[in-house]
C-alpha cells in the first residue's frame, strides 16, 4: 500500500512550528497551486541543507569531475565548448541565477536565456548579471517552462539544474527541452533522481538513523528550534503533496525518461541517499575546520561510500550530459 499518511508527520509538523513554520505550513494547505510559487521565491536559505558543507560540495566535485575545485558544469563543458564560436545556452528553472554567470564567464556562449517562474528570483538574476557586467549576454524570462515561447533547434546547451524533479509533467518538459536543442546541440542535467516523494527505501532509513545514533548530541541540534534530532522517517505522500505538491513528484523518473529520449555522452552520480537526510537541519553544525568536526564528516562519507560500493543504495542525485537522439 501507498504510504500516503504517516503518524510521523505530526512529530514533523511539531518541529516546523518550532522553527517558525506553522504559517506558512496553514498557507500552503490552504493554497495548494501558491506553495510551490512561494517556496520558489526565496533568493536566500539558511544554513540548513547538505550542501553548505564545504566538504560536501567538494565531494560532489570530486565524484562527478574527479577533482574537488571542478565542479559538474566545468565538466561536463570542458573542451566540448572551448573556442570563439558564438552559441547559445538556454537555462530552465534558472533560480538566483548563478549558473548562467558561469556560463557566461567561460566566454563560450554569445547569449544565454534563463528561464524562471519567480518574478522575484528574475529580478535578483538580473541584479546580478547587471552588477557582474553581462546585461548584454544574460538574457532572463519571467515565464512557466512548460509554457514559454522559444524557438526551436535553437541552442547549442540547455541546462536543468535542479528543475525536473519539480516537474509534473516530466515526459512533456522533456520533449520541449529536446525540441529547444540544436541538432547537434548538448543537455546538462543536475537532478535530485531518488525516490519519488521523498519514500525513502527502508534501507535508505536504516542507514541513516544508524549513523545518526553515532553522532554527539551536539552535532545533532537542529536549525533555528534546538531540538535534537533522533530519528528519520519516510513522510507520508499526502503530506509532501499539501506541503509542496511539485516536491520530488516524478524523480525516480527522470534517469529512465532521460534514457529512453537522448543519447548519453555521461552521467555521474553523487550519492545523498544518505549524507542529505543525515545532514539535513544539522548541517550548519559541520561547518568548523576543528579536527573533531572533520572526522565525523569523513565517518560519514565512507559509510555512504560503502554502501553505495556494495550495492546496497542507489545514487540520489546525479549530474549528466547528454545529446539529441
Amino acid at each position: 500500500m501507498r504510504n500516503l499518511l504517516s503518524i510521523h508527520d505530526f512529530s514533523l509538523l511539531v518541529e516546523k512550528t518550532r522553527q517558525g513554520r506553522l504559517r506558512d505550513i496553514l498557507m500552503r494547505m490552504a493554497n495548494r497551486r501558491g506553495a510551490a510559487r512561494r517556496s520558489w521565491e526565496n533568493v536566500v536559505s539558511p544554513i540548513k541543507h547538505w550542501w553548505d558543507i564545504p566538504e560536501v560540495m567538494e565531494r560532489w566535485n570530486t565524484m562527478i569531475s574527479g577533482a574537488p575545485r571542478v565542479d559538474y558544469l566545468a565538466h561536463f563543458l570542458g573542451a566540448r565548448f572551448a573556442g570563439g564560436e558564438s552559441r547559445r545556452a538556454l537555462s530552465l528553472g534558472c533560480g538566483t541565477g548563478h549558473r548562467e554567470l558561469d556560463l557566461a564567464r567561460s566566454g563560450a556562449f554569445e547569449r544565454i536565456d534563463g528561464v524562471d517562474r519567480s518574478r522575484t528570483r528574475i529580478a535578483y538574476s538580473r541584479q546580478m548579471a547587471h552588477d557582474a557586467g553581462f546585461d548584454a549576454t544574460i538574457h532572463y524570462i519571467a515565464g512557466d517552462a512548460m509554457t514559454v515561447e522559444l524557438a526551436e533547434d535553437a541552442y547549442d546547451l540547455i541546462l536543468c539544474e535542479q528543475f525536473l524533479h519539480h516537474m509534473p509533467r516530466l515526459e512533456a518538459m522533456l520533449s520541449r527541452v529536446r525540441a529547444f536543442m540544436k541538432p547537434d546541440g548538448f543537455f546538462i542535467f543536475n537532478e535530485f533522481v531518488g525516490p519519488s516523494r521523498f519514500q525513502w527505501t527502508a534501507r535508505q532509513l536504516d542507514a541513516v538513523n544508524l549513523m545518526l545514533g553515532e553522532l554527539p548530541e551536539r552535532y545533532r541540534v537542529r536549525w533555528k528550534s534546538g531540538t535534537i534530532k533522533r530519528k528519520i522517517h519516510r513522510p507520508g505522500e499526502l503530506a509532501m503533496m499539501l506541503y509542496d505538491p511539485t516536491e520530488a513528484v516524478k524523480s525516480a523518473m527522470i534517469i529512465p525518461l532521460i534514457r529512453d529520449m537522448f543519447d548519453i555522452v555521461e552521467i555521474k552520480g553523487y550519492g545523498g541517499s544518505v549524507l542529505q537526510l543525515l545532514f539535513s537541519d544539522i548541517a550548519a553544525n559541520f561547518r568548523s575546520r576543528d579536527p573533531e568536526t572533520q572526522g565525523y564528516i569523513r565517518r560519514c562519507f565512507e559509510f555512504e561510500d560503502g554502501l553505495l560500493r556494495r550495492g546496497e543504495i542507489a545514487h540520489d542525485f546525479a549530474a549528466g550530459l547528454c545529446r539529441r537522439r
